[in-house]
């Protein structure tokens, strides 16, 4: 014997508004929580002020062309992205250093390594988490 029910269409409007509800409250978490994990990455990025961050083959370049290029500090072009559709938040380097991260994390032939990613994300995911905490308690009025 099977048994039929019917769902009233009020009960299903409100789930959908729920639902609609709980994604807005969670993108507007991780948007306004990423600023701060990037000041951790930034904080815990290497910075040297003695060498001009630019390879061999740039400064033949620059000698051969009179030009003296100027390369930014990984520091300094630290940046997050939008909400993504999956509801993440990029952070990380932007497109003039991105390349060369990879170099000061894994290290090198001739340099070590300083994973200073890995240490960025051991000292953000704690205030991260309670920053994303946080701000949903306060918008469901916890």
């Amino acid at each position: 014997m099977t048994e039929s029910f019917k769902i009233d269409e009020n009960i299903t409007v409100k789930l959908q508004e729920l639902g609609n509800k709980a994604n807005r409250i969670t993108r507007k978490a991780v948007r306004e929580s990423a600023p701060g994990f990037a000041e951790i990455l930034k904080a815990n990025t290497p910075y040297e002020s003695i060498a001009d961050r630019s390879w061999k083959a740039q400064r033949r370049m620059d000698r051969l062309t009179g030009k003296k290029s100027k390369f930014k500090h990984m520091r300094d072009d630290v940046q997050f992205s939008g909400v993504t559709q999956t509801g993440q938040v990029n952070v990380g380097f932007g497109k003039d250093t991105y390349w060369r991260v990879h170099f000061v994390e894994l290290g090198t032939v001739n340099q070590k390594a300083n994973p200073f990613i890995e240490r960025a994300i051991e000292a953000g995911t704690g205030p991260y988490t309670e920053s994303v905490s946080n701000i949903i308690r306060s918008e469901l009025g916890l």
